[in-house]
């Protein structure tokens, strides 16, 4: 685990060698806040049914980011973002004497309330690919921790059994829980073929595999009503005479996922409770974006409108998705006993210069403590930052065993992991903006 109290400390100030003056009569006094905002932010997540784009919990978490922001003395602004939604009467496979609910595929295509029928096909390669003609694909996908509709090898199976015109699709999202593990898609849908797409975990969906090895019928229904939401870009600044240091951290997601964006959410609010005395020779901007579950499309619209321009930016941070997500034994097919440490499946990534400085400052916290530099390659949301020219950048990053699964609960983080990250973070930050 983590070192905890008087040991973190001591660790803090070794490791802070080379920070400014000012950031190092900051820390200490403002680590102390990082509890109350940790416990906030989990436990606000923990509330709610989902995070999904402009829905209650989203605006909820917006409402709490725009008040810590404003409480630490930022200038705060918005950006209106619009995105599909869909409310379902009835998501379902259907077979004689039985059926299991389904989550519609965004972007959403409906059947009705009586569904599209045939025989219900395994799809386990591409072998299987023309007897997908006319039936429900029931696709198996492989084993991993997925996460995205269109990312490989995602892509290439979904075009295969899509070009045999079946009639319905249901991805079989083979991961570490076997719960139904739901899936980013593009905004507007481009790519995606125009055909009733679901996605079914395997452990839910057993019933179906048997229907499906034994030759049956079976009907899809996704039936409800698309409609359009709205959801904000939250962003709080403070202007100096001297360039930014940008902290962003995407906040929406499909389920409560509290794992997943609780550790970026509560660095993001302890930072910015830190930075504007921490460091006062910088700009500040923070930015919680909206609609990451559509392939990042907040990002996008902060970038093509609001972002400062690489020259006016001293250094980029991206707090990405479940990078304080607990670790589990796998004693069983679907079967995870909790550990009392964080998944070492996290990355942390950034631009060459930084790399000393990240590999030092993170020293000991599994996974994070091989900090690899951005010219490996960088994909998400940080690809995107780095893409576009900022630089010096950094970031954290993880899909933890319960990613997009509805059971991603407030146990499957400590608040430990969390500060012990958060102390890391500002001591790269005062080291690099020093």
């Amino acid at each position: 685990m983590p070192p905890r109290g008087d040991e973190r400390a001591m660790i803090t100030r070794r490791t802070i060698l080379g920070a400014t003056p000012a950031a190092m009569a900051a820390l200490p006094a403002h680590a102390q806040d990082n509890g109350a905002l940790i416990s906030q932010s989990l436990a606000l997540l923990d509330r709610q049914a989902d995070l999904r784009t402009g829905g209650a919990g989203d605006l909820a978490v917006a409402d709490q980011v725009r008040a810590n922001l404003r409480a630490a003395g930022f200038r705060t602004s918005s950006q209106r973002v619009d995105a599909p939604a869909f409310d379902a009467r009835r998501a379902a496979l259907v077979w004689a004497g039985g059926e299991v609910a389904v989550e519609p595929q965004p972007i959403v295509r409906t059947t009705g309330a009586g569904g599209v029928r045939g025989a219900l096909r395994l799809w386990r390669d591409a072998s299987d690919t023309a007897m997908m003609a006319d039936a429900i694909a029931l696709v198996m996908l492989p084993m991993g921790r997925h996460s995205q509709l269109l990312g490989e090898p995602i892509r290439s199976i979904l075009a295969q059994v899509a070009g045999a015109a079946p009639r319905g699709i249901v991805l079989v999202t083979n991961g570490p829980t076997g719960e139904t593990i739901m899936l980013n898609a593009p905004i507007d849908g481009a790519g995606l073929p125009a055909i009733p797409i679901a996605v079914l975990g395997p452990k839910p969906g057993a019933g179906a595999l048997s229907v499906a090895r034994a030759g049956g019928e079976a009907t899809l229904i996704i039936d409800g009503d698309v409609r359009r939401v709205r959801s904000p870009n939250i962003w709080g600044a403070i202007e100096r005479d001297a360039p930014y240091l940008v902290v962003s951290t995407p906040r929406t997601a499909w389920t409560r996922a509290v794992a997943e964006r609780g550790p970026g959410l509560a660095a993001f609010n302890a930072l910015a409770a830190w930075a504007p005395q921490a460091l006062p020779a910088h700009s500040l901007m923070f930015v919680s974006t909206t609609a990451h579950e559509y392939d990042n499309a907040g990002s996008h619209m902060f970038f093509e409108r609001h972002a400062p321009p690489p020259d006016r930016v001293a250094l980029w941070l991206h707090l990405g998705a479940g990078f304080a997500a607990r670790d589990f034994h796998e004693v069983g097919r679907f079967a995870l006993a909790p550990l009392p440490s964080p998944d070492p499946q996290r990355f942390l990534l950034g631009s060459d210069t930084l790399v000393a400085i990240l590999r030092q400052a993170f020293a000991g916290q599994i996974g994070l403590e091989a900090a690899y530099p951005a010219s490996a390659g960088a994909a998400g949301e940080l690809g995107e930052v780095l893409a576009r020219g900022y630089a010096p950048a950094f970031g954290l990053f993880a899909a933890h065993r319960y990613h997009h699964v509805e059971q991603d609960r407030v146990d499957k983080t400590d608040p430990d992991w969390i500060q012990a990250a958060i102390d890391a973070l500002k001591v790269t930050l005062a080291r690099a903006l020093g």
